[in-house]
Formats: structure tokens, C-alpha cells, sequence
């Protein structure tokens, strides 16, 4: 079922940046985590200003002293406690071998259960960020929309990503095998976190929502067409797993779309801005329409340029998705404000 709303939402343009959780990342031997931080597209004055300056140097400063997307929610940032997610992971010999998933958990003060959000995160941008950080990776804008409203939120990480062990092996090559055996390699890691959140007597799974960010979004897309689950809904944020450039030639984004859309039967928002350095709105309408025509329902929602780049500003510009997201919920009958 098609459902298409395309609406020009205006949204500020002054650049801005995304400020990092206030939790510190769990450490399996106490070792202090080494600070990095998010990459984005400084202004030409920006550079200019700190010319000579290391790029670690640069974009430390980008995280901790630029401003926020205009239009963003100003409240202080909700804290995150750092968890642990078990995994098994098949070794090549035949094997299995016990991991850890790190994970960034949100939740109101009160005793729950409660209703959660499992978001997961973008990509490094092609190693442009350290595997290993987190900072860019916390969505502390989208957890507090959701905690204020009587959510938990999880961001696990990926094997490979922030803390958590195994290999980190979600390459760009544009090559078809390499990037389907990332996503691949992505629902496994889920399958971990969905088994973690059921166990926990703070998660109400009878209300569970599953969201991501780029590579995250196509994640959350992929994985209730793969594999059974009590979620009621999607968000896609900005969603896709290898850049219009590439697809061009591989059409891997709209493929897997359309074989999501083949499998899924919930209800999904996706959400993307006009100025999304990734994907231009003539293939974020070609992913959403082989989603939808292959069976898939997904209300589109493509905003007004946020930005500097309506791809990595999209999660904390907050009032420009804000009643979009706001009525999804209410619609699958997760409640709104």
C-alpha cells in the first residue's frame, strides 16, 4: 500500500551540530575511552579559521563547541546508562565464540516497563569517524523526544563499533556481495539486541518501535521482512546503506528496499531532507516507491533543506519531524504527546 505525503517543511539553515550523550561508554578492562568526534561540512570561513589545525583537532572542536541545527530542542540532554549486549558469533572453523554488543539506554526515572525505541546508528562515513567512537552516535536529541514521553530508547552498537567486540566489517566497496553481507551481518547483531530487550523487566515489548539513522534506517527497514517480531512500527530516518553514487550502477538501496517491502507488514514512517548530501529526492522517491509497490507501507515524509546537509542534521532538527512523528505514533496506537 502506497502512502505517499511529501510535505516542504521549513526548517532553519544555519548549520549546526549534535551534541554527544553524557554517559561514559562501558569499558570491558576499565581502560578510559579515547574522545572522538562526529565529521561534518564546516563553512569555508570555518576552515579558513582553523587552518593548521589537525583534523582530530578540528573536528573535536565541530562536536563540542558548534551550535545546534536551528529549530532543535534546547532542553539538556537525557543521560544514557552504558549496557552490555551478549552475542554468539558462528567462527569460521565451525565454532561459536561469546561477544559483547555496547549499548546506550534511555529511559524515563519512573519504574516502567515502558515502551521502547531500539535505534540504530549510522555508518562512519567511510571511516571519515574512528569505529570505535560513539559521540555522533547517541541521538541524544531523538532519545529525549522519546523519554519525555515515557519511552526507553537502546542505540546499541554494532559488532565492530564503539565498544563492542568482534571485527568491524561494514565496507563501502561498491560491490553487491560485500555490501549485502553487511546487512546481513546487521541483522544478526539485532537479533541479539531484540533477544537482550525481551528479557528485561523495564521493556514493555507488546509497544516496541524499531527506528535507525542511513545504514541504520535501511537496518530497520530489512529486519521485520527477515524475521518475526512484536514491533508495531518503523521510523526511517534518512535510511540507506551505500550512497546514490554508487547505487547508481548497483541499484543495491532500491533492491533491497523492494525486498523489504515484499516481506514487511508494519506500518513504517520514513523520513528525509531535500538537501541530503547522500541521496538526492529523485532516489529517496525511487527507494520509497519500490518499497511501497512491492507490497511495503510507508508514509514518505521529504522536509525542506536543514542545514547544511539534511542527512546527518535530520536526527536533531527536531521540530521539523516532530508532528510527523508525533501522529505516526498515535496511528499505530503508540500514543503521542
Amino acid at each position: 500500500m502506497d502512502i505517499l505525503r511529501v510535505r516542504a517543511v521549513r526548517a532553519g539553515t544555519r548549520p549546526g551540530t549534535l551534541a554527544s550523550g553524557a554517559a561514559q561508554s562501558p569499558q570491558p578492562n576499565g581502560a578510559p575511552r579515547r574522545r572522538s568526534a562526529m565529521y561534518g561540512a564546516p563553512s569555508d570561513k570555518l576552515r579558513k579559521a582553523f587552518e593548521g589545525l589537525t583534523v582530530a583537532a578540528l573536528l573535536s572542536l565541530l562536536v563540542l563547541g558548534a551550535p545546534r541545527v536551528a529549530g532543535a530542542e534546547q532542553a539538556a540532554d537525557p543521560v544514557a546508562e552504558g549496557i552490555w549486549i551478549p552475542l554468539k558469533e558462528a567462527t569460521a572453523l565451525g565454532g561459536a565464540r561469546d561477544l559483547r554488543l555496547e549499548g546506550f539506554l534511555y529511559r524515563p526515572s519512573s519504574r516502567g516497563p515502558f515502551p521502547v525505541l531500539i535505534f540504530n546508528h549510522g555508518s562512519t562515513g567511510a571511516l571519515k569517524i574512528s569505529p570505535t567512537s560513539t559521540a555522533f552516535f547517541r541521538y541524544p536529541e531523538i532519545a529525549r523526544f522519546f523519554v519525555e514521553r515515557g519511552w526507553a530508547v537502546l542505540v546499541p552498537m554494532r559488532r565492530g563499533r564503539g565498544a563492542s567486540g568482534g571485527d568491524y566489517l561494514e565496507r563501502y566497496d561498491c560491490d553487491r556481495a560485500i555490501l549485502l553481507a553487511g546487512v546481513d551481518r546487521a541483522v544478526a547483531d539485532m537479533d541479539a539486541v531484540i533477544a537482550y530487550v525481551s528479557a528485561q523487566s523495564w521493556a514493555d515489548t507488546s509497544r516496541l518501535l524499531l527506528g535507525g539513522m542511513s545504514r541504520g534506517g535501511l537496518l530497520s527497514v530489512v529486519y521485520p521482512s527477515r524475521r518475526p517480531t512484536t514491533a508495531k512500527g518503523v521510523i526511517n530516518f534518512a535510511g540507506g546503506w551505500t550512497v546514490e553514487r554508487c547505487d547508481i550502477s548497483l541499484r543495491f538501496n532500491m533492491e533491497t528496499f523492494a525486498e523489504a517491502g515484499r516481506g514487511s507488514t508494519l506500518p513504517m514512517l520514513w523520513l528525509y531532507a531535500e538537501n541530503d548530501r547522500n541521496y538526492r529526492p529523485g532516489a529517496i522517491r525511487s527507494y520509497h516507491r519500490a518499497f511501497t509497490q512491492a507490497g511495503g507501507t510507508a508514509e514518505l515524509q521529504l522536509f525542506a533543506p536543514i542545514g547544511y546537509d539534511g542527512h546527518i542534521l535530520l536526527p536533531g532538527a527536531v521540530d521539523v519531524w516532530r508532528t510527523a512523528v508525533s501522529g505516526f505514533l498515535a496511528r499505530i496506537g503508540l500514543g503521542g504527546p
